[in-house]
């Protein structure tokens, strides 16, 4: 299981070494460059010094080793190696050290001095100077023996008037190269140092810092299906964790909703079975309470019958709320003509109508289109005509109507004889709700008919709405999206 404090601390410190690693890099960089360029302008200023010593004389070219204090220069600390060429790469003076180091010529003179690293053999790894310069004129004459025997001379006869001459100087680093050695392991001591230090900063910042979190979860643990009241404390923790807080308090507040309709959906179910079931153990025990004739048996089959049916139709409807409930219903959302669906819904009803004297108004229009699932929408309609019809006071009134009212359409059905006051009205939906004993009605009615109906239409976005008077009118109304209507 992954730790939220240990993804944290890896996080950072992974964050934290890169952004070190990628500073001492460009530190380690930046200072080993401008060491190397305060390097090459020692060189440079050196070599033009060098430059000096070296003349144009009328028997050749001069150089004076001893004020270049060539000797001196190799047995420093940090060793100095110098070579001395014509363009065309004739070797003019190279010291010992450089062995058989040589230049190929030149095609042209050097733009200005050159700088480079070089491996030499005893001398590792060297950084140079490559300098080409026109060598100052001296037309002094002078005695050329004397010069040859100077043994910190060399005469270079070949070399003609006006020739340009390079020269290479060679220094050895173990300075810079010392330095930048310990410089390194300055910065890794000081990074790897570093990051153990932030390592426990940050890993005692998480662990106090995922604190609330873990109170959260305690008290969250403390939470039991015995008592959902509970609820969290927004004002009690981070401003970070109040979002995630309010969402739990919401979440807690459907669960305990849902176990509070669960608790009483079942307690309502075992009281209206319990009902049926007495009564059909009663008409069965009083059937073998002794012999009987054939018709007393055909009759008490028959009762017996009517409450399987009962039972039957109870069950039907719990069946259907559970899977509209947990959202099981598809409905399949087309344009379709509404009048043929409210007639042929009343059909089943109409014979009844006229045997209960019941004056029936149908105000339909053709044309009449809405989005909605035609085989849901007949049983919805079927149930608000049997409520209807169910609760319609003797010789009384239904009126069945079908209005256009702002882009959509309604279906409205009303009775007379209602026996619903208006602050009772919203409770119809509620499931096992039959209102007053009072209410009116022939047969058995289970109070899940609208509740029912009223999830069928929400499924499809019907609004499904009743309005009530006592001894007045009970009207039904639906309201659906409109479709293009047809003439």
């Amino acid at each position: 299981m992954r730790s939220l404090t240990g993804t944290l601390f890896r996080g950072v410190i992974l964050g934290t070494a890169f952004v070190l690693m990628m500073a001492g890099t460009i530190l380690y960089i930046s200072v080993n460059r401008q060491l190397i360029s305060q390097m090459d302008e020692s060189l440079t200023d050196k070599v033009r010094t060098l430059a000096l010593s070296i003349e144009e004389k009328p028997y050749g070219l001069e150089v004076d080793l001893e004020e270049m204090r060539a000797e001196d220069m190799e047995e420093a600390e940090s060793p100095e190696y110098i070579y001395i060429s014509s363009m065309d790469g004739r070797t003019i003076y190279r010291s010992d050290r450089l062995g058989s180091y040589s230049l190929s010529g030149f095609p042209a003179p050097l733009a200005g001095p050159r700088h480079d690293w070089h491996i030499i053999k005893g001398a590792g790894k060297v950084r140079s100077v490559l300098f080409s310069f026109n060598p100052e004129v001296d037309d002094e004459e002078e005695n050329l023996e004397s010069v040859a025997t100077d043994s910190g001379i060399v005469i270079d006869k070949s070399a003609k008037p006006g020739d340009q001459i390079v020269i290479q100087l060679f220094k050895e680093t173990p300075q810079h190269r010392r330095f930048m050695e310990m410089f390194l392991f300055i910065l890794l001591a000081t990074g790897l140092g570093s990051i153990g230090v932030l390592s426990l900063t940050i890993w005692l910042a998480i662990k106090r810092g995922a604190e609330p979190i873990n109170e959260l979860a305690s008290r969250i643990e403390e939470i039991s299906d015995d008592d959902l009241r509970v609820r969290l404390d927004e004002d009690k923790v981070l401003n970070e964790l109040v979002p995630i807080v309010h969402k739990l308090n919401v979440f807690l507040d459907r669960i305990e909703r849902s176990f509070s309709r669960e608790k009483g959906f079942t307690s309502d179910a075992a009281h209206e079975l319990r009902t049926p079931l007495a009564g059909l153990k009663s008409t069965i025990e009083v059937a073998l309470t002794r012999k009987r004739e054939s018709g007393e048996y055909q009759e008490t089959l028959e009762r017996a019958l009517e409450i399987v049916n009962q039972l039957e139709s109870l069950v039907k409807n719990l069946l259907a709320l559970a899977r509209l409930e947990s959202g099981q219903e598809a409905p399949q959302i087309f344009p379709i003509e509404i009048k043929s669906c409210i007639r042929d819904a009343w059909m089943s009803y109409n014979q009844a109508a006229e045997e209960m004297e019941i004056d029936v108004s149908l105000n339909l229009h053709n044309g009449d289109m809405a989005l909605i699932d035609r085989e849901l929408l007949i049983q919805v309609v079927d149930e608000i005509f049997k409520n209807a019809l169910y609760y319609v006071d003797q010789g009384g009134s239904i009126k069945i109507n079908l209005l256009h009212q702002d882009g959509s359409t309604q279906f409205r059905v009303s009775n007379t004889g209602s026996k619903v006051s208006g602050e009772e009205a919203s409770r119809v939906f509620d499931r096992f709700w039959r209102g007053s004993q009072s209410r009116g009605g022939t047969g058995v009615r289970f109070g899940l008919g609208l509740p029912i109906a009223r999830k069928i239409v929400e499924t499809m976005g019907v609004r499904m709405e009743v309005e009530t008077e006592m001894d007045g009118e009970f009207v039904v109304t639906l309201t659906m999206p409109e479709g293009n209507r047809t003439e």
